[in-house]
C-alpha cells in the first residue's frame, strides 16, 4: 500500500508536507493544502481538488502515527505536480522539462444551481454559455416536466461567476451560439423547438449582471435545428425539413433563402458551421454536407458503416474532427432524429483535412469542390458516452508553425488525454478526471497561446451534465 499527495504525488513527511485529510476523505500534505486554499478568495473556503465539495479548512486534520515504510516511498514523476505556471516556467528554462511533458492546472469548479441540466453549450472569449432544461424534484427522485411544462434556461458564466442568466417556461431549446466574431461585446442566439429564434446582446462584463443592450425574437414557426454565425452582423439557422436561412442581426426584418431554387428535399440540418461566408458545413442523413450558397448540396464526408454524430471544424488548419455511431439497433434513421439522442452512445473518431478539388459535369463544365483526406484514424477505439457529447480542436499559429491539440477521454473514460494533431496523433499528456464518462463537451475557454518560446497554455472547459470544470494545459513544445 502507498500513499500519495493528490495534488503534487509526492509523498509525505513529518514537516511541513504532513498528511492531512479533508472531511471528504481525500488526503494532501499540508503545504499543498495552505496553497491550495490560499488560492482561493475566501481562504477559510475552498473546493476539494478532487470531488469539488465546498470545506472549511478548520474541516482539515491532520493524521498522526502514519508507518514509516509509507513516508519513505520514492516520489514519482507525476505530470500533476504543479499549482500554477511559474512552477512550470521554472523548471522549462531551467531544462528540466523535456519536449512533450504537459502538465494541468485546475481553475474552477462550478456546479448549477436549482436542478438545471446542461444540454447545449458553447464558449468565446473566458465567457461559457449553457443551456437546457430545469429537472422537478419529488422526494429523491428528479424527473423532466412534461414537455408542455418544463422550463428551459440559458446561463453564461465569467470564470465561476453568472454574468448573464434567464428561463423560458414550457418552450425547449433547440440550439445556442455564441458571436464568436464579436469583441466588443457579447452576442448569442438561442433557437427554440416552437421555431422562435431569440438574439441578444450584453454589453461587457462589470460587477454586475450584464444588462441586454439589445434584444431580438423572431418566429419561423417551425424547429431551429441549428445556429452559427456568418459574421459579425449575420447570422445563418436550419428550419425544419432542410431550409437554412440567413438574416443580419442589424435589421431581422430580411431573411435570405440560402438554398433558393435549388429544390432540395431532405431532413433537418444540424452541426451548421461556417468555412466562408458563401459556404457552410452541416450534418444531414449521417454524413457532413457542403451548403454553398444558391447551390445543391452535396457530401463531403460519409461513411459505409456508421453515421456522423457531430463534428468540429477548424477554419485555423482547415481540418475537421469527426464523431461517428453505429446504432444499438436497427432504427429507421429517416424518422429519428438523432440530434436529440443523450444517452451513452458508442462513439469513434477520425480527423480529416479539407481541400477543393476541380471536377468536370458531362459538358464539361468545371466546377470546384470541398472534399477531405485522411489525417487519422481511430477505427478500433471507441467511447461509450453521452450522445451529445463533443470537443474541439484547438489550433494556434507559432514562429510560423502551426500546432493543433484535441482533448479526449481514453478507452477508460476515466483519464483525460491531450492529443496533438499534426500528421500523426499523439497523446503528450493525462489527467485522471473524475466522472469523465458523464462529460459532454470538452473547447476551448480561451486561444491558446506561448508563454515562452517552448510552453503553449491551453484554458479549457470540461462541460458535464450539471457542472463544469476550467483548467489550464501546459504542454512544451
Amino acid at each position: 500500500m502507498s500513499l500519495n499527495c493528490i495534488i503534487c504525488t509526492k509523498p509525505y513527511d513529518n514537516g511541513e508536507h504532513a498528511l492531512f485529510s479533508t472531511k471528504c476523505g481525500h488526503v494532501m500534505g499540508k503545504s499543498c493544502l495552505d496553497e491550495w486554499a490560499n488560492g482561493n478568495v475566501n481562504q477559510s473556503r475552498f473546493n476539494c481538488p478532487v470531488c469539488h465539495e465546498l470545506i472549511l479548512i478548520s474541516d482539515c486534520h491532520q493524521i498522526f502515527n502514519l508507518p514509516i515504510e509509507l513516508l519513505k516511498i520514492k516520489s514519482d514523476d507525476s505530470k500533476d505536480k504543479y499549482l500554477n505556471e511559474d512552477g512550470i516556467l521554472k523548471d522549462c528554462l531551467s531544462g528540466k522539462l523535456k519536449k512533450g511533458s504537459t502538465f494541468f492546472v485546475e481553475k474552477g469548479y462550478t456546479e448549477l444551481k436549482g436542478n438545471k441540466m446542461i444540454h447545449f453549450s458553447d464558449t468565446h472569449n473566458g465567457f461559457i454559455l449553457v443551456a437546457g432544461i430545469v429537472n422537478y424534484e419529488l422526494g429523491e427522485w428528479k424527473y423532466e416536466w412534461g414537455t408542455d411544462n418544463r422550463r428551459s434556461f440559458v446561463q453564461i458564466f465569467n470564470g465561476t461567476d453568472i454574468f448573464y442568466s434567464e428561463d423560458f417556461r414550457s418552450v425547449p431549446l433547440t440550439a445556442v451560439a455564441f458571436n464568436k466574431f464579436r469583441e466588443d461585446a457579447v452576442e448569442f442566439c438561442v433557437g427554440f423547438k416552437n421555431g422562435y429564434l431569440m438574439n441578444r446582446v450584453l454589453s461587457l462584463p462589470n460587477k454586475d449582471f450584464g444588462v441586454p443592450n439589445k434584444s431580438v425574437l423572431i418566429n419561423e414557426g417551425r424547429k431551429i435545428n441549428s445556429i452559427c454565425f456568418l459574421e459579425k452582423k449575420k447570422v445563418v439557422y436550419s428550419v425544419g425539413e432542410c431550409n437554412i436561412l440567413s438574416i443580419s442581426t442589424d435589421n431581422f426584418c430580411v431573411k435570405e433563402n440560402w438554398l433558393k431554387n435549388t429544390n432540395v428535399r431532405s431532413k433537418g440540418v444540424t452541426n451548421l458551421s461556417v468555412i466562408n461566408n458563401r459556404v457552410l458545413l452541416g450534418v444531414m442523413y449521417g454524413c457532413i454536407y457542403v451548403f454553398e450558397k444558391y447551390k445543391i448540396p452535396y457530401v463531403l464526408y460519409s461513411d459505409e458503416f456508421k453515421w456522423v454524430k457531430s463534428y468540429t471544424y477548424d477554419s485555423t488548419t482547415n481540418k475537421i474532427l469527426i464523431f461517428k455511431f453505429v446504432p444499438y439497433c436497427l432504427w429507421d434513421y429517416f424518422e429519428t432524429d438523432f440530434s436529440e439522442i443523450r444517452d451513452e452512445m458508442l462513439l469513434s473518431r477520425e480527423v480529416r483535412g479539407i481541400s477543393r478539388i476541380s471536377k468536370y459535369d458531362n459538358e464539361g463544365c468545371r466546377r470546384e469542390e470541398y472534399t477531405t483526406y485522411l489525417v487519422q484514424d481511430f477505427q478500433n477505439t471507441t467511447y461509450c458516452l453521452p450522445g451529445n457529447f463533443n470537443t474541439t480542436l484547438i489550433s494556434m499559429e507559432y514562429c510560423g508553425k502551426y500546432f493543433t491539440h484535441s482533448f479526449l477521454p481514453d478507452e477508460g473514460n476515466n483519464m483525460l488525454q491531450l492529443h496533438f494533431v499534426n500528421d500523426t496523433f499523439n497523446v503528450v499528456g493525462k489527467k485522471i478526471i473524475e466522472n469523465l464518462d458523464h462529460c459532454i463537451g470538452i473547447f476551448a475557454l480561451k486561444k491558446s497561446y506561448a508563454l515562452s518560446s517552448n510552453v503553449v497554455k491551453i484554458p479549457i472547459v470540461l462541460i458535464f451534465c450539471e457542472e463544469f470544470t476550467m483548467l489550464n494545459c501546459y504542454t512544451v513544445i
